[in-house]
């Protein structure tokens, strides 16, 4: 007679190893108790069956372990197991071990096919543009809103256009979803977020990651009337009159940011720059001497190929910044060193997420501040529209122009830089 559940259950270990049946040719093995009394289910069949020419050889099946829990099996889970077993073998001819060790095998392949962020990265490894800022740009463009969205390890194949996902729908209806979310809120995000993605699942395509024809947006989700009815989004930015309480609350530091990510968030309000050009700021651009940070062209948005450096006169306050940075940072090659990672510098959406910690999500972004920096300089300080607008590093539109006025303004932008800082010391702000 075959065991019952109750029975297995029942079954102790001794000093011998224990083999009972189940009934079926399955069978419950207790090992002794000098290799620690387990229970497992094993399958005993011959192979090829008796009624072939050479009758075959009897093989042991493991199933696995008895009990509860993720990889162990009922007494009726191991039944159902060895009849799916056999069933299998006789369909296919092959030895009954070769079902496990088929499914091991599918489920290494599984586990080591692309997520999405590897996908990204291949996408990104490909990318042939000469202009690295764009590469950085899409780089942080899918790390910081793309992948949180849809899952950094979800495998790439999920997002096949006809893929249904837990929720029901498939990737393409999901990323129309997104994409018009973003879209009502930022048009121009939302376009390129589109043209980013489908790179990266053309590339997963190419690499036969998803079937071809399966790029979930190989058509656009925006219609014509979406396209024309784009208009110029502006960043929301610090008024005058916020930035004592501002300066008030990100002294007291309640969601404690760190200490590389409130100083990038300082010399964002101090220079005006964009956070991408102030997040990787190394220590040989600093210049004490001559009172100047030389920030690389290829960190600037509006950089040309015959341009060297941009031109940051460092005022007291900056330089009093920098000499905090060094106590800490002073080691390493960035200013602004990652805390995770020394050999890095922050992620440069580090500034705006400790603005939101801050508690000022929707007043204001690190790009916003720069539209602070250019209105107040002019209200409040009295300084051209232009000399702003070149210390901030926008592009100026006569090429020539604007190479003799980066140069021969540097004075006039210097002045401005005392003013401003000057001026934020006086909203409250503390280095």
């Amino acid at each position: 007679m075959s065991f019952s559940e109750s029975e297995v259950r029942s079954l102790t270990p001794s000093s011998n190893r224990q083999i009972k049946s189940c009934g079926d040719s399955l069978y419950v093995v207790v090992d002794s108790i000098s290799k620690g009394g387990g229970k497992a289910f094993i399958g005993i069949t011959r192979f090829p069956p008796r009624s072939s020419k050479n009758g075959g050889k009897w093989v042991e099946v493991r199933i696995g372990p008895y009990g509860k829990g993720i990889g162990k099996w009922s007494l009726k889970g191991a039944r159902d197991e060895w009849n799916l077993i056999r069933a299998w073998s006789r369909e296919n001819g092959k030895d009954p071990r070769e079902r496990k060790r088929e499914q091991k095998a599918l489920l290494v392949q599984k586990t080591k096919s692309p997520t999405l962020e590897q996908a990204c990265e291949s996408y990104l490894s490909d990318w042939t543009s000469a202009n690295d800022r764009g590469k950085r740009e899409y780089r942080n463009l899918l790390w910081n809103q793309v992948l949180p969205e849809f899952g950094a390890k979800t495998p790439v194949e999920h997002f096949s256009w006809e893929y249904r996902h837990s929720a029901g729908k498939t990737t393409r209806e999901l990323m129309i979803e997104y994409l018009r979310r973003v879209f009502a809120k930022a048009p121009s995000s939302a376009k390129k977020q589109q043209m980013v993605l489908k790179g990266v699942f053309e590339n997963a395509v190419d690499r036969g990651w998803i079937k071809d024809g399966q790029n979930p947006l190989l058509r656009s989700v925006f219609s014509p009337k979406d396209r024309k009815s784009h208009q110029v989004q502006h960043h929301p930015f610090p008024f005058w009159e916020q930035l004592p309480e501002f300066f008030e609350v990100f002294d007291r530091n309640e969601p404690n940011g760190q200490f590389s990510t409130r100083g990038a968030c300082l010399l964002t309000f101090m220079t005006g720059l964009r956070v991408s050009s102030i997040s990787g700021m190394k220590w040989e651009e600093v210049d004490m001497e001559e009172d100047l940070w030389k920030v690389p062209a290829s960190r600037m948005k509006t950089w040309d190929d015959g341009e060297k450096n941009h031109l940051v006169p460092l005022t007291t306050p900056m330089k009093d910044l920098l000499r905090e940075m060094e106590k800490v940072n002073g080691d390493t090659e960035f200013v602004f060193a990652s805390p995770r990672t020394m050999s890095r510098h922050i992620n440069p959406s580090s500034i705006n997420n400790h603005f939101i910690a801050l508690g000022y999500k929707g007043d204001f972004v690190g790009h916003g501040v720069r539209t602070c920096v250019l209105t107040y300089g002019q209200r409040e300080l009295g300084f051209d529209e232009k000399v702003i607008q070149l210390q901030q590093g926008w592009k100026v539109k006569d090429k020539i122009q604007g190479i003799y006025d980066r140069h021969d303004f540097l004075d006039e932008r210097r002045k401005f830089m005392v003013s401003w800082c000057d001026a934020l010391l006086a909203q409250g702000m503390r280095v």
